[in-house]
């Protein structure tokens, strides 16, 4: 499967060392890998909104976030496979670890597809409120929304397989490819004049085929491929004990992640959609610094000493919250004029208070990445999976009312409330509950932030929660961090001073 001479089950792929690249170059891989596509989304959301308009957009964003909860039928292979191959040392175990799941992604992603199609005929033509003239396009859509599912599930475990060999240059590459060519595809196929919802879906579903052709290729080097494709019987039940909790907060996870646009398409309507799911995706690209860090530190925590894992958790969770915070409040003084530019003003007032209100969840979500990442790599993945089930029940009871009594905002406060819980108890099982309480400053100016936006809307009180930011991530930095800083000075010195 590739032109290269064939591996031995002995040998160890040349581009992948055995102690992998640092931490610090990888995160920055991936980082960049996030926003490569980040830029394109935000640019093509006017051109979108130009070419379609708002309520055929809301649609469209309510098929991909439909789409995106069906992922979860990778039975959570992608991290099983992760966890798994970053252990293994030989050629042969990986490829009996890759293709067992590989194979057995793809048959559940089949059988998802066959439930989204039922279940996608249902919703957008009975529950969704969806204008009427749009129901018979959204209902001819929905074949094409299903076979994008198999795709999700193997691009998971393509994902895995490329995280476990620390080959972070070629899983951004690929993964880039993909998603550009979900956001680029549709939209050149609205500016040729084919803006129906079936060609839209069509157009994703060859971005998608795209992206997974591309990965294919990339991770028959970097495993590399050894052997025909074929199921290792003993491989099967490791993978299913692991990734059946993975399964259980991919299951969970997606559903208490977009389950507030269902709440608001079938509350307030599809307008609606528009106005939350804007700027819940751009605050969510404050994320992308704490899921480029634990996506490069999962193979290590897989492998790694307790002792080591400890010095870890302490000196990612503690470089997040300094690098977040000013990064967070100041985005949150600047949203008004960016969305009245962005989008306009009718829809910038409805959206950015829905998104200082999550920047504030932000503040708090992004400190839970690192325990998270920790728990599923020590080999516990059932711990966070629990939790998200204990949650479920009580978000939909609280989302339903708040959104009900106070529209979009609502559902934004009810998100917050979720996963501020959700990161306590991430740190309590990780045994870290006191790096969070160092943290609490940090999210104290956040939250000031975020009242000051929503009451008084005050400039001379956002600057000084800024200058604070600046002065508490400071004093929080940890080692690492200060030391990587005051190299990057000494730097910047000797270019404008040599």
């Amino acid at each position: 499967m590739t032109d290269r001479a064939a591996p031995t089950p002995d040998s160890e792929a040349s581009e992948n060392p055995k102690h992998g690249p640092s931490i610090g170059r990888s995160t920055l891989i991936n980082l960049l890998g996030l926003l490569v596509p980040t830029v394109v989304g935000l640019a093509t959301v006017p051109l979108y909104l130009h070419q379609i308009g708002e309520i055929r957009y809301g649609v469209l964003l309510l098929a991909f976030t439909f789409l995106g909860y069906f992922g979860a039928f990778d039975l959570g292979l992608g991290r099983a496979v992760a966890q798994r191959v970053a252990r293994q040392d030989s050629v042969e175990d990986r490829n009996h670890t890759f293709w067992t799941a590989f194979l057995l992604s793809t048959g559940m992603g089949i059988i998802g597809a066959i439930f989204l199609y039922f279940l996608g005929q249902w919703l957008f033509a009975a529950i969704f409120r969806i204008p009427a003239e749009l129901r018979p396009e959204m209902e001819n859509a929905v074949p094409w929304l299903a076979a994008i599912v198999p795709l999700t599930a193997v691009i998971s475990v393509l994902a895995g397989a490329l995280e476990a060999r620390q080959a972070f240059v070629a899983l951004n590459l690929s993964q880039m490819t993909g998603v550009i060519g979900l956001q680029i595809l549709p939209l050149a196929a609205a500016m040729l004049g084919h803006s129906s919802m079936p060609v839209l879906l069509a157009a994703a579903l060859a971005g998608r085929l795209l992206g997974v052709a591309v990965m294919i290729a990339t991770t028959a080097r970097a495993l590399p491929f050894y052997g025909l494709p074929h199921i290792h019987r003993p491989e099967i039940g490791p993978l299913l004990r692991f990734g059946g909790w993975v399964s259980v907060s991919g299951l969970v996870t997606p559903l208490l992640t977009i389950v507030d646009r269902f709440f608001i398409a079938a509350q307030i309507g599809a307008a609606a959609v528009t106005a939350y799911t804007v700027p819940y995706n751009l605050t969510q690209r404050f994320t992308y610094l704490p899921y480029a860090l634990s996506t490069t530190l999962f193979p290590r925590f897989a492998k790694a000493e307790k002792r080591t894992s400890s010095q870890l958790l302490e000196d990612s969770i503690q470089t997040i919250a300094a690098i977040q915070t000013p990064i967070i409040i100041s985005g949150i003084a600047i949203l008004y004029p960016l969305f009245t530019f962005w989008l306009g003003y009718n829809l910038s007032k409805q959206a950015a208070p829905v998104a200082a209100i999550l920047l504030f969840g932000i503040s708090i979500n992004t400190l839970a990445f690192i325990p998270f990442t920790f728990l599923q790599g020590s080999g516990r993945p059932h711990v966070p999976a629990i939790y998200h089930l204990l949650e479920l029940l009580p978000y939909i009871v609280l989302l339903y009312f708040l959104t009900d009594e106070y529209g979009i905002d609502g559902a934004a406060w009810a998100w917050v409330a979720r996963v501020s819980v959700d990161t306590v108890f991430l740190f309590i099982s990780s045994g870290i509950l006191p790096i969070f309480i160092k943290c609490l400053p940090s999210l104290s100016l956040t939250l000031c932030s975020t009242i000051n936006f929503l009451t008084v809307k005050n400039n001379y009180a956002a600057s000084a929660l800024i200058a604070a930011a600046i002065t508490t991530s400071i004093l929080i930095s940890p080692k690492p961090l200060t030391d990587t800083g005051k190299k990057l000075a000494r730097h910047i010195k000797g270019i404008a001073f040599p």
